[in-house]
């Protein structure tokens, strides 16, 4: 078990097979070895405060637009994108997407 130390904020995302909650929470811990080879996640759940351990494949890192990670393609092209459709942005001078 690994503590990690700033603790990540993670999203569960759920999905088949997955009876827990979804939505946004804190990782504190993770247990990189489990018996299945998945790396397991602790997670402190924001809504209600429960704590959940939670396989890798229903983990996602939130939205980040420094990294250019955004909460969906459609969200993003509505956003508004002036450029010219299949045609990517350019970044911006601070190497930033604009």
């Amino acid at each position: 078990m690994l503590q990690l130390n700033p603790p990540l904020v993670r999203v569960v995302v759920g999905g088949p097979g997955w009876i827990g909650p979804t939505g946004k929470g804190v990782a504190n811990l993770i247990e990189p070895g489990h018996r299945d080879d998945d790396l397991v996640w602790i997670i402190d759940m924001d809504e209600n405060g429960e704590i959940w351990c939670v396989p890798n494949r229903y983990v996602r890192a939130p939205r980040n637009i420094t990294y250019g990670r955004a909460v969906n393609k459609e969200a993003a092209d509505e956003a508004g994108s002036t450029n010219a459709p299949g045609q990517p942005s350019a970044p911006s001078g601070n190497g930033h997407r604009a």
